[in-house]
């Protein structure tokens, strides 16, 4: 897994105002030439911070993808979806 390539991509988001606006803009061709597995790319774009925390992304550094709604990530569903994460599985 390329779980490195997320993070560095979250605090890219941070520093670089023309990456930034890049996914704003369009996610999928702002991420297309990053070493991400195809998973890691659909998580991103699905907005799935459970999925990427569970296999090693940082949650303070996904959470900086909030700070601008990037893959239509909010505050509220960014907690949300990474108390998922966190959430024991049921198995009966």
């Amino acid at each position: 897994m390329s779980i490195y390539a997320v993070n560095k991509l979250c605090r890219e988001a941070l520093r670089d105002v023309t990456f930034r606006a890049a996914l704003k803009r369009d996610p999928q061709a702002a991420i297309v030439s990053l070493p991400l597995t195809d998973e890691e790319r659909a998580a991103l774009l699905r907005g799935d911070v459970a999925w990427l925390y569970a296999r090693g992304a940082h949650p303070f550094l996904l959470a900086y993808l909030t700070r601008w709604e990037l893959f239509g990530l909010t505050v509220p569903l960014y907690s949300e979806r990474i108390r998922t994460a966190h959430e024991p599985v049921h198995t009966e």
